[in-house]
């Protein structure tokens, strides 16, 4: 589910991006991710910018009650450009999940902003609802959405995001709206995950859209950072907190 990838975010590595005739900007993260009151993950992510390239990466791992039950991870790579700012052009998509030692990798690369698919290992089954790659001209890969949703932004860029996302397959849509500030700085963000196609019929009658809560705190010098997620699911509250 996206809104699972959406709390998995990046490795804390050094990405290459080429040799550095301009301005190199690295940026880290680290969070806790709770589950109805029970530590359940831990993320880490780390981006790299140069001009308007980008190199992201990130990974989650179970831990506390939930990791002594179920050893999971996952691991997603994304490159790609911002032409300006706020507008994403990824070029490549790297995962890899590991779930009760059994693991998977894809890759996706973008021509002329369509995705293509590259690799699925192992192959995955036939899936009618799947959505068409071919058709998915402008769409972001879901480590892009978390890297556009997570970063530190200026002020004039908190709660503005809207994103079309294909996974390889099904797409969504990620948006941020309704920015609303507290006495202390913060500014909290409605958002919501909308589910588009590429589930069945019957998925998207039950549920198509997941609400959530993004608040961001003053780093300082004009910039904003997240510092906590939240939305309801079946299990009780997840919150994403910031270390």
């Amino acid at each position: 589910m996206m809104i699972t990838r959406f709390f998995a975010a990046a490795l804390v590595a050094s990405l290459a991006l080429g040799q550095a005739t301009q301005a190199r900007a690295t940026e880290t993260g680290v969070f806790d991710i709770s589950l109805g009151g029970i530590r359940a993950a831990v993320v880490q992510y780390a981006a790299n910018t140069e001009g308007n390239r980008y190199a992201v990466t990130g990974k989650m791992n179970t831990t506390g009650l939930l990791g002594a039950v179920v050893r999971a991870s996952y691991e997603a790579t994304a490159r790609g450009t911002e032409p300006r700012p706020g507008q994403y052009r990824p070029t490549s998509f790297t995962e890899v999940r590991d779930a009760s030692k059994e693991v998977s990798r894809a890759e996706m690369l973008f021509r002329s902003g369509r995705p293509q698919i590259k690799t699925y290992d192992p192959p995955r089954k036939s899936d009618r609802h799947a959505v068409d790659p071919a058709t998915q001209s402008g769409t972001v890969d879901p480590m892009t959405v978390i890297y556009a949703a997570l970063r530190d932004q200026p002020r004039e860029r908190v709660c503005d995001l809207s994103l079309q996302v294909f996974d390889g397959k099904r797409r969504s849509e990620v948006r941020l709206s309704d920015p609303a500030e507290a006495s202390d700085g913060r500014i909290t963000c409605q958002g919501v995950y909308r589910r588009i196609a590429g589930w069945s019929p019957e998925s998207l009658a039950e549920r198509s859209r997941f609400p959530f809560q993004m608040t961001y705190a003053p780093k300082g010098e004009g910039v904003w950072r997240v510092v906590r997620v939240t939305t309801d699911t079946t299990f009780g509250r997840a919150v994403l907190q910031r270390r």
